[in-house]
């Protein structure tokens, strides 16, 4: 009896025993389950019922674009090798097969083929997906492992009524006869009824028109929910497969069976129909069959559509099949992709195949109105070179109250509140988000490539990047600091002529032209123009104008000439020395001199910071340094650059290099090297597609600004353009009121610039190599 009870007690140890071990990995599992990382994409637009506009002009927002939750998929895993690492794998069984085999998992996906080489999507069968991904991880040749995490859009409001078509009348040849064209303020914004907005604030779509409406042999392909491949305003521009057939081969090759029209990777079938309408609605946008006579029409009359599904009904996906459809777009050559949704999480495989694409990604910037610098937004804040990061602006050009901004991670803003477009069986809504906007650019892209066949995903970038509308309610938001212009994208000059190619002043939206250099950026959208913050004219800073052209003599601005070289002594200009040093003290500007400061600001007058930078560049190198402005009362700022040649040094110099040899022949070829330098305002040429009309060139090289803007970065480039050497770079921050504007001149510069604060014509930065600070 005693052997039987002690049995049992034995029995009763082992089930307490299996219980704990059964207790620790659920506690495990619940912990690995808190560290996975938010995803791929916010919740969906909302489409919303007609007359959505209320008095603050924004519809009432929820947060939208796909979240990539903690949920993924219970089963399957993305992996990736070392393709260098594999590759020299020799045996019977590849690396690949013997770590799957170890993981206890089979292949589902293997995407080596398709340009991501050694990414496979897995099934785990044999274990859990903890225990997989931990062997996946101990292996060496496995470069990542990921859960496949699941895309949910938020429902869309399905209550939501189209709004009333009205007819337009043609205003020239370049407005379509679509009766709902004015319900397309983005394309061309009067502030028509019943948007209400500043006409003007629009991407001059009819303008475009004039020089194209798109092209066929353009693809887009849009990565979405769908399209309504049979809506009688898309219908005409849904791409079709050349090299496939309806016959249940393969028939071009692609790994896809009939693949006519696209592709459903959700249904893993040939049918891409849309059965949510995100993604007819965005198709619309891009390329809704202009000048039909139906419904609407897209920023691109004729390009082809190409519809990729990967979210189904309810707005649901998984990254996998994202992936799948990027990859998919590669193989076909599409040289322009949409996706027009975003989120918190970041996904390495989904950047490895964004990278790997020779396409242009258009990308919305996300929904919450949150700060993507700080909280970054995905695929939108990926690094990878082809990404535009496209925000949202209102039909008053301000950036929509929903819409994620960025100044280094969202790149441009475009219209993305209360746009109508097509949606799914054949009807028309209007939806709300920076998916909207991200196709006006797409759209604009296409004119691009149709216009310019031979253009690379670079090249469409800086052309969309680089011909955008300097806004200044966008200013600090985002990389351009502007809203895109299909018109002066495809090169076409405004009706109001400027000799600026860039970025045109919005004087064509006024009804009275401005004589304001270039650019005039605030004062078409407000009755008076002294707000506006950049550039300031230069009336406004001194009592009396002068005609003078640069350099302006400095007797004009004060009751005697000198002759002092620059920088001209300010102790010439008072009877009474002052220990102030340069600028000038304020009695300049009093109607009598005076020896003593008493009407001397609060504030003193002089160098408030003086900051100096030191380095060496080879030929064809830059550096760049940012300036922060804040906003209290900074007056000018100032560079000068001095540059000492390597003379024979040149590579093998080191700005780390302390050698006697060194630094006798960095003397020895003073006048050997020649430097550069550029200051652009709110945009870091490091990472953006810039232009400036402050530079000076040569050695001695000396920019000013008087006064700067308040809360602006400065970036100051130093440019290696001839020879290699150091340089030695000087900024003077000076705060003063009524501070006497002093020109860009000095002594040694082999090209000047025109008159105030050193403003010349715009110029883009030079090609360069950026060397790390």
């Amino acid at each position: 009896m005693q052997q039987i009870s002690e049995g049992k007690d034995g029995v009763v140890m082992k089930m307490l025993k299996r219980i704990s071990i059964a207790s620790f990995f659920i506690v495990v599992l619940l912990l690995l389950c808190l560290c996975i990382p938010n995803g791929i994409a916010q919740r969906n637009e909302n489409i919303y019922s007609y007359n959505p506009f209320y008095s603050g002009g924004v519809v009432n927002q929820h947060t939208n674009s796909g979240d990539l939750s903690k949920d993924h998929a219970s089963d399957r895993l993305i992996v990736r090798y070392n393709p260098d690492s594999v590759g020299k794998k020799d045996g019977m069984m590849s690396a690949m097969s013997v770590a799957n085999a170890q993981a206890g998992s089979r292949i589902v996906h293997d995407l080596s083929n398709n340009g991501v080489p050694g990414m496979q999507v897995v099934q785990v069968t044999g274990t859990s997906l903890e225990n997989a991904m931990a062997s996946y991880r101990a292996n060496p040749d496995v470069l990542y492992v990921e859960p496949d995490y699941r895309i949910s859009l938020s429902p869309i409001e399905q209550s939501g009524k189209t709004a009333e078509i009205k007819s337009v009348g043609a205003a020239s040849t370049n407005y379509p006869n679509d009766p709902g064209f004015s319900n397309l303020w983005g394309l061309s914004n009067t502030g028509q009824a019943p948007f209400y907005g500043i006409s003007g604030a629009d991407i001059d779509a009819p303008l475009a028109w004039g020089v194209s409406t798109g092209s066929s042999s353009v693809t887009v392909a849009v990565i979405d929910t769908g399209v309504d491949y049979t809506h009688t305003d898309l219908t005409a521009n849904i791409w079709r497969n050349s090299g496939e057939t309806v016959n249940g081969i393969d028939d071009d090759g692609n790994g896809y069976i009939d693949d006519i029209r696209g592709w459903n990777f959700v249904t893993k079938t040939n049918d891409p129909m849309d059965d949510n309408g995100h993604g007819t609605h965005c198709a619309g946008s891009i390329a809704a069959v202009g000048n039909n006579g139906i419904g609407i029409c897209g920023v691109t009359w004729n390009t082809k559509i190409m519809p990729l599904k990967f979210l189904d009904a309810q707005g649901s996906g998984y990254t996998s099949d994202a992936i799948s459809a990027i990859l998919y777009a590669n193989k076909m050559g599409v040289p322009i992709i949409s996706n027009s949704w975003s989120g918190t999480g970041y996904s390495q495989s989904l950047k490895d195949a964004l990278d790997a694409s020779t396409a242009v990604v258009i990308c919305a910037s996300g929904n919450s109105g949150g700060n993507s610098d700080i909280t970054p937004i995905y695929p939108a804040a990926y690094t990878s070179s082809n990404i535009v990061s496209v925000a949202a602006s209102g039909y008053d050009d301000t950036l929509a109250s929903f819409s994620n901004y960025g100044l280094s991670s969202v790149d441009v803003a475009a219209p993305g509140v209360s746009i109508y477009s097509t949606t799914k069986s054949g009807q028309y809504k209007y939806l709300n988000g920076s998916s909207m906007a991200a196709a006006y650019v797409t759209g604009i892209a296409a004119l691009i490539k149709a216009q310019n066949p031979s253009m690379t995903a670079a090249q469409i970038k800086s052309k969309i990047l680089g011909t955008c509308d300097y806004i200044s309610s966008l200013s600090g938001k985002v990389v351009t600091g502007g809203r895109v212009n299909a018109a002066k994208a495809l090169g076409i000059n405004t009706p109001t002529p400027t000799p600026t190619p860039y970025p045109s002043p919005t004087v064509t939206r006024t009804p009275t032209p401005t004589p304001t250099p270039y650019p005039s950026p605030t004062v078409t959208r407000t009755p008076t123009p002294t707000p506006t913050p950049y550039p300031s004219p230069t009336v406004t800073r001194t009592p009396t104008p002068t005609p003078t052209p640069y350099p302006s003599p400095t007797v004009t601005r004060t009751p005697t000439p000198t002759p002092t070289p620059y920088p001209s002594p300010t102790v010439t200009r008072t009877p009474t020395p002052t220990p102030t040093p340069y600028p000038s003290p304020t009695v300049t500007r009093t109607p009598t001199p005076t020896p003593v400061p008493t009407y001397q600001p609060e504030i003193p007058c002089g160098v408030y910071k003086t900051d100096t930078q030191t380095g060496f560049l080879r030929q064809g190198q830059a550096a760049v340094y940012g300036y922060y402005i804040p906003p209290d009362g900074r007056s000018r700022i100032e560079w000068s650059l001095g540059s000492y040649g390597s003379a024979g040094i040149g590579k093998g110099l080191d700005k780390s290099s302390k050698s006697a040899n060194a630094n006798n022949n960095q003397n020895s070829g003073r006048s050997t090297s020649i430097f550069d330098v550029y200051v652009f305002k709110d945009c870091n040429p490091k990472i953006s597609y810039c232009y400036t009309g402050y530079y000076s060139y040569g050695p001695g090289s000396y920019v000013t600004i008087s006064p700067p803007s308040s809360g602006s970065t400065y970036f100051v480039m130093i440019h290696a353009r001839q020879g290699s050497g150091t340089y030695t770079l000087k900024m003077n921050s000076y705060k003063c009121h009524n501070t006497p504007i002093i020109i860009a001149s000095a002594d040694g510069v082999t090209q000047s610039v025109s008159q105030d604060a050193g403003r010349g014509k715009e110029i883009p930065a030079p090609g360069a190599e950026f060397v790390n600070l």
